[in-house]
């Protein structure tokens, strides 16, 4: 196991503020409750900048005893190749993290996006990054070769090229070695001296597309393990880019065991498919689920989240091209799923993350569920948190709707807290998250505890008429 890059201790009420050991800008909101009872959030470190990759992005994580405050923190993914409160499109970085725990061994799984410098999702390449038996594909100054890292053996492995082991070698953390010595390079936006890495632009570099990277603990965050690259398990050769959806993953007992499940997703020419990646052996090795059919004036399923419902089949909800929530089921733990359709009682923001979580608390015997997301039908605006019940039937009840804000709502992430209130983490102006606690009463409504409620509800204008026409093409299956 090896330990973040850096720790330090915070012990505020918010998680995640500016001026957050010199972060000004921030994205990305992910949180859970663990199984011991304390809640665990991470971000996008986004330094200078509120852009996505290529850019200098690290991720943060952050522990509570109980959601409450006493934070403290841990950068557990980082790259140095440019200066820490600075951006480069030079960067290599981390982008988007999903966050889950098993229930059964309480391991906690990180998974981002890692891609090397100038890298990002719409310019990924078309490749695993791996070779046919699963080693990891390098160029040699900007050009392909046929290099790649070879098998470890004590924390380092050889790079190999033309059938010739090299003088180079890298470190379980991807870092470059000449003749058993650190390689080094000259920081991006200062004069310091860092060492090389296979995901920096020099001499060994690995193959330009995106990479599912996951890191775990199994003592409850105090020390990480080192990187574990998905992609020779689960991309497929035509696909460019694959990569998170950020937020929670979740677990799930199927065939006898526990299942761990994160949903991801792909881009190719501007079409958006989501799937699973899955684990039945405690995140030891992962398989890949089936793309979702979209329909067709959602237009694509891209960030996903996914709930159990009573019977043990999956429900997953998806960000899409429409003003309605998309949904899919899936029977046999997350491997095939329905094609996606529109709950026109789910009225959002079009081509914006959403958050759906499980509730532990039953409302007339029935189990509830919670989302929150943005529902401005003109851009990332008015924060709602809605609760719902699960019926018999597998259909979900919506009822309450809780204003969050009248202005900027983008990404956010719900997680129940053991004393069973509502914690949300969500995006209220560019590059910047907040925290709330909210209150559920029996009837579902919700409050937040400290009264500080959004007054004034904000205009849905002609919400009925949408709807209207919304039924009729999700009747014909179009939507």
């Amino acid at each position: 196991m090896s330990s973040g890059v850096f720790a330090f201790a915070g012990g505020y009420t918010q998680p995640f503020y500016k001026g957050l050991n010199g972060i000004e800008l921030m994205r990305i909101p992910s949180v859970i409750t663990l199984n011991d009872g304390r809640v665990f959030a991470a971000m996008d470190n986004r330094h200078d900048h509120g852009t996505d990759s290529p850019q200098n992005i690290d991720t943060l994580v952050a522990f509570s005893p109980d959601g409450y405050g006493g934070w403290d923190y841990n950068q557990i993914n980082y790259f140095d190749d440019c200066a820490d409160g600075t951006g480069s499109k030079d960067s290599a970085c981390f982008i988007d993290p999903v966050i889950l725990q098993s229930a059964r061994t309480g391991r906690i799984f990180v998974l981002v996006d890692a891609f090397a410098d100038n890298t990002g999702c719409m310019n990924a390449a078309k490749d695993t990054g791996f070779t046919p038996d699963g080693h990891l594909k390098l160029n040699k100054n900007g050009k392909e070769s046929a290099a790649y890292v070879g098998d470890y053996e004590n924390g380092f492995a050889p790079v190999i090229e033309g059938g010739q082991v090299t003088a180079y070698s890298v470190d379980s953390e991807y870092r470059l070695y000449l003749d058993g010595e650190p390689l080094t390079m000259k920081q991006i936006n200062s004069e310091s001296q860092i060492q090389q890495s296979v995901f920096y632009s020099d001499v060994y570099e690995v193959v330009h597309t995106s990479y599912l990277w996951l890191r775990y603990s199994d003592d409850g965050g105090e020390s990480w393990s080192a990187p574990v690259i998905l992609n020779n398990q689960v991309k497929n050769e035509g696909e460019t880019f694959l990569g998170t959806c950020p937020g929670r993953g979740i677990a799930v007992e199927y065939g006898g065991g526990e299942r761990l499940i994160f949903t991801v997703y792909t881009y190719d020419g501007g079409i958006e498919h989501t799937s699973t990646v899955y684990s039945d052996d405690n995140g030891e090795s992962w398989n890949r689920g089936e793309v979702v059919q979209n329909s067709l004036f959602a237009g694509k399923t891209s960030e996903s989240q996914i709930i159990e419902l009573p019977d043990g089949s999956l429900r997953m909800f998806s960000r899409n091209k429409s003003h309605y929530v998309t949904t899919c089921d899936s029977a046999d733990g997350g491997v095939k799923w329905t094609k996606s359709k529109a709950d026109i009682n789910l009225d959002c923001t079009a081509n914006c993350m959403v958050s759906f979580i499980n509730l532990s608390r039953k409302s007339d015997g029935r189990s509830m569920v919670a989302a929150s997301f943005a529902c401005d039908k003109s851009g990332r605006a008015n924060g709602v948190v809605r609760t719902g019940v699960i019926n018999e039937n597998g259909s979900i009840s919506w009822g309450a709707k809780y204003r969050v804000n009248k202005g900027f709502f983008a990404y956010s992430c719900l997680t129940e807290l053991t004393d069973g209130r509502l914690a949300l983490l969500y995006e209220d102006e560019a590059a910047h998250i907040s925290y709330m606690i909210l209150d559920i009463a029996g009837d579902g409504s919700l409050s937040e505890i400290n009264g500080n409620n959004c007054a004034d509800s904000f205009d849905e204008p002609f919400l009925p008429v949408r709807n209207f026409f919304a039924k009729i093409l999700a009747f014909f299956g179009l939507l």
